[in-house]
């Protein structure tokens, strides 16, 4: 257990909040496309931070531009293609976070590392304006001491799962741990596998998406697959497991962690992964639809939250050298979803593990 009230910090604290002693972390960047919009420009590089949070260091002198503009720096301003921009993100202010006793399963646990099998519906860590309860207050009751290294301010959290996403997830908890895991995300050595129902029937039985991704220009919460030139490199191989009629399921194999990647790569083919409500169209997947008759009033749903599953990952330990796999059964609804695909909207079985 751990004390009752454990220091954290907010991954995106208000401009001009008070000293830390953290210091500024600079981002030098270069307009490699197109002219476009100062906050936009800035919302498809700096992954991690809101559009409303990047005008915020905008509007208070943290980004500097290479020529001078000749005016003054706003937002709204369109940068030229060759611009410089440098933007410095402050400190982020310091909050508190109670711990609290929600239930997590445990794939295991030693003394430098946690893996978890993440439920559905659970975000991982606090954002600005998020007041709900995360991971992050979970594990600051489950685990004595999680790790803070370098600056980190979401305690043991070396990577994420999108709140709807369920699955495994590895937790820091210590700095060598951080550390360790956190370069072998970078070098891209961590393998995933994760598991998605599609809507839609899959042409190809395998293949290659490997479209880059940036931030949307229309939509704040929405990542796209960017104009030549601009957003960040993503690749995800795919195999499919099974078709069915209207849907697919499809193992995929991300080699990047860009922001809603499989979600979006998937749907940039036509293949939006099942009540997707950010870039599918089915909010949810009644038994009755699935076998073509009208629907019950009282009729429970088979699933609500995007049918993506984080079903294995296999890593390096960072202190015993030793390769180590961890695999996640497929949550509850999934498998519901799955099993009434099979019976009601079998086509093709392609694999059968």
């Amino acid at each position: 257990m751990t004390s009752p009230e454990q220091e954290y910090r907010e991954p995106a604290g208000a401009p001009g909040a008070e000293k830390a002693a953290d210091p500024v972390e600079v981002h030098e960047l270069v307009n490699e496309g197109e002219a476009r919009r100062l906050d936009q420009f800035l919302a498809a590089h700096l992954e991690g931070q809101s559009r409303s949070y990047l005008q915020k260091l905008i509007s208070t002198g943290c980004v500097e531009l290479e020529p001078p503009p000749g005016k003054p720096i706003k937002a709204s301003l369109k940068i030229s293609t060759g611009t410089k921009v440098r933007v410095g993100v402050p400190p982020p202010r310091k909050i508190s976070l109670e711990p609290v006793a929600i239930p997590i399963e445990f794939l295991h646990e030693d003394d430098h590392l946690a893996v978890i099998n993440k439920p559905a519906g659970l975000t991982v860590h606090p954002g600005p304006h998020l007041e709900e309860e995360t991971l992050v207050h979970a594990l600051l009751h489950w685990i004595d001491d999680l790790s803070g290294i370098g600056g980190v301010e979401r305690p043991g959290i070396v990577h994420r799962l999108d709140r709807e996403t369920s699955g495994v997830l590895i937790v820091a908890k210590n700095d060598l741990a951080h550390q360790g895991l956190s370069d072998q995300f970078k070098q891209r050595t961590v393998h995933k596998t994760y598991l998605a129902v599609s809507r839609g029937e899959v042409r190809n039985k395998e293949g290659t998406l490997d479209g880059p991704i940036g931030r949307s220009r229309s939509h704040s919460k929405k990542m796209v697959i960017a104009a030549p030139g601009e957003g960040r490199k993503a690749k995800t191989d795919f195999k499919v497991k099974e078709i069915y009629e209207g849907y697919s399921f499809i193992e995929c194999y991300p080699h990047t962690g860009r922001t809603h990647q499989i979600r979006v790569h998937l749907a940039s083919i036509r293949l939006p992964i099942a009540c997707d409500k950010l870039y599918g169209r089915e909010k949810t997947i009644y038994p009755s639809v699935l076998r073509g008759e009208k629907k019950p009033a009282s009729e429970a749903p088979l699933i609500e939250r995007h049918a993506l599953h984080a079903a294995s990952i296999r890593f390096t330990h960072p202190a015993t050298a030793e390769e180590m796999t961890f695999s996640a059964p497929l949550a509850d609804d999934m498998s519901l979803l799955v099993e009434n695909l099979r019976k009601y909207r079998s086509r093709d079985q392609i694999s059968s593990d």
